[in-house]
């Protein structure tokens, strides 16, 4: 009898947590909206604003959690951003499948952060935890993320083997076609690599590290009439860039 009392117990307690989550959510869902606007109007500190408002009114909100970690990765502060993904990982569960794979989504942020501090072995962990949930909408990024890792680590093997497993999920996906084609010139199959860029730049036009990565291996192949395409896309597509002036240079070379 009392295991009977306190397993109903448990279940009222869940059930009011639950309830409790949703009236919250009511409050911090329309101010982590107003702080994804100001993102994109590249309004930082506002959005800050919001989300802490967000987390104020909903303690245990993971959305507020992930894009919080988001600004601190994108400014740099990568303790801050571990901290609130860590949250949002934690918190992952009670967003239920109004936002379904966003722990998912966090794990893979949770990834690019540890990378971006160094920390292969942790990232891959975190890459691979954002792949064990079904609901997960995309994966191929986190299957990118694991190729651009192994990549680093010259574990060519498993960068081909994400890659190709980015594109089993999405054949559109074209970080994954560029994956593969430093994987093959890594391999010296130069022309595989072509052709994984020729996939990577049909897919997304407006790519310009592909574009750029093709002609280099055009002028390497002695192609200098590809090259000069591609080159001038670059410029095009990135004239006050990093990679615009490099290809000036480049077609002044070839003129």
């Amino acid at each position: 009898m009392r295991r009977v009392i306190v397993c109903v117990l448990i279940l009222l307690l869940a059930s009011g947590c639950a309830s409790q989550f949703k009236q919250q959510r009511e409050l911090s869902r329309p101010l982590v909206k107003l702080a994804l606007s100001k993102i994109q109007q590249n309004d930082i500190q506002g959005a800050l604003v919001e989300l802490r408002k967000a987390a104020t009114a909903n303690p245990s909100d993971p959305e507020v959690y992930y894009y919080l970690a988001t600004i601190y990765k994108n400014s740099g502060k990568y303790d801050k951003a571990i901290e609130n993904v860590d949250k949002a990982i934690s918190y992952g569960d009670n967003i239920g499948l109004e936002l379904p794979g966003l722990k998912s989504e966090a794990y893979n942020l949770k990834g690019t952060i540890l990378f971006n501090e160094g920390k292969n072995e942790e990232a891959i962990a975190a890459f691979r935890n954002a792949l064990q949930d079904e609901l997960y909408l995309t994966p191929e990024y986190a299957h990118h993320n694991l190729a651009n890792v192994y990549f680093q680590m010259n574990n060519l093997p498993l960068a081909y083997e994400n890659a190709q497993k980015a594109l089993e999920c999405n054949p559109h996906y074209a970080p994954a076609w560029e994956d593969l084609s430093r994987v093959y010139v890594a391999q010296g199959k130069i022309n595989d690599a072509i052709g994984a860029l020729k996939h990577a730049v049909l897919e997304f036009p407006g790519y310009t590290e592909a574009h750029w990565a093709l002609a280099l291996l055009y002028i390497q192949t002695g192609n200098t009439e590809k090259a000069k395409e591609h080159l001038v896309e670059v410029v095009r597509l990135d004239a006050g860039g990093i990679f615009g002036p490099l290809a000036v240079e480049r077609l002044k070379e070839l003129k």
